[in-house]
């Protein structure tokens, strides 16, 4: 069994590492994987990985100018360059990674089952409705994105939506000790850190960590912030500004640390404490599940994945509405309480060694492939 994965993304976001550790499993699943993804990366960790990688060109959404005419042109493009990949390798499967690599895909045999990852709660509906009448399955992050997902779906679709959440690799999060992850990236070797770990993106509310660290350190002036991510396309420079000025403002510019130079959050979660993760409308939270399964304790904010990820009070802490202030006072209970600190984190790496793993996300895909290869009952390729 032969599966075709499609990206259009070349940097490595939180879906691209998701990607990543699929393909790399998903042979030990009894499935052999190819991949289309953009030069950079992506395709070089793939290629390290052992999985036979073809380039395809990336696509950034713009919505100005000359960037505008160049993103039409690329996804123009992109259906012919996936045809002719797929014409090259046979797959029985197209997994698209996201919306955009699913419509690169769309044009690939209708013999070919097609399949369509969503990890957004935020798609153009009418494009997503229209997407999803050519998928045969939609896989679906979490529960918030499946319930998204029946919202703004035909009833006739819904029967294709299967939820198969993200998957950690564990093994990538026992080597690097505290010590040694402070010192790569400059961190202080001795006192507490408290961090979060999210590319810059505003909907992450970054300036909420940053409230909850100014209050934190009216209390405990010895605990150091560190904000783990950088702006993966260069869109957010004036927002990320205002952040560094309101870091200014609060006055904790000594303590507070902006790391994006790493590109895997295994090499410094083992430097954190704690982490808090503010964000209110997380499809998943796979920053969550790295925290919890590097034993670190998380307090997120009570929304979307991460509900599903935290037993509040078992294996995490939430917070409702992820208010910063309420943020900052469970740190600084934890903080003060080491105890139940390693509590909660012995209980959070637990839940998701139990639940959150890459095999079982491979156990699942594995399955749903071959229920669709079985639906299939013919497949072929229209020559040029």
């Amino acid at each position: 069994m032969r599966v075709l994965w499609v990206d259009l993304v070349s940097e490595l976001g939180g879906a691209q590492y998701s990607l990543l550790e699929v393909c790399a499993r998903l042979p030990s699943h009894g499935v052999e994987v190819v991949a289309a993804v953009p030069q950079g990366p992506l395709f070089d960790r793939l290629s390290a990985s052992g999985v036979a990688v073809f380039p395809v060109s990336p696509l950034r959404a713009s919505r100005r100018g000359r960037g505008l005419f160049s993103t039409a042109a690329k996804l123009m493009r992109a259906p012919s360059t996936i045809y002719r990949i797929a014409h090259t390798v046979k797959p029985d499967i197209v997994h698209a990674n996201s919306l955009p690599a699913f419509l690169a895909s769309r044009t690939i045999s209708s013999n070919i089952p097609l399949v369509w990852h969503v990890r957004d709660v935020r798609l153009p509906t009418v494009v997503a409705r229209d997407a999803a009448k050519r998928a045969s399955r939609i896989i679906a992050v979490s529960g918030a994105v499946d319930e998204y997902l029946v919202e703004i779906l035909s009833p006739r679709i819904l029967g294709r939506i299967r939820v198969v959440h993200n998957g950690i690799d564990p093994e990538r999060f026992t080597a690097v000790s505290r010590a040694a992850a402070r010192q790569r990236f400059g961190l202080p070797a001795e006192g507490p850190i408290v961090g979060m770990v999210a590319h810059l993106i505003p909907w992450k509310r970054h300036d909420a960590f940053i409230t909850a660290a100014a209050e934190i350190h009216r209390q405990r002036p010895d605990v150091h912030f560190v904000v783990v991510g950088r702006d993966l396309f260069n869109e957010h420079a004036r927002w990320i500004a205002q952040l560094e000025e309101m870091v200014a403002a609060a006055g904790i510019g000594d303590q507070f640390h902006w790391v994006r130079d790493c590109d895997d959050a295994a090499q410094i979660l083992s430097a954190f404490d704690l982490m808090l993760h503010p964000a209110k409308d997380e499809p998943f939270g796979r920053a969550v599940c790295e925290a919890m399964v590097a034993s670190v304790p998380v307090i997120a904010a009570e929304s979307a994945g991460p509900a599903l990820i935290i037993e509040s009070g078992v294996s995490g802490i939430l917070v409702r509405g992820g208010d910063p202030l309420r943020m900052a006072d469970e740190a600084l209970a934890l903080l003060d309480d080491p105890a139940r600190a390693a509590t909660l984190a012995a209980a959070g790496r637990a839940r998701v060694l139990s639940r959150f793993t890459v095999d079982h996300v491979c156990e699942q895909l594995a399955k749903g492939y071959r229920a669709l290869i079985a639906a299939t009952t013919t497949a072929g390729y229209d020559d040029d």
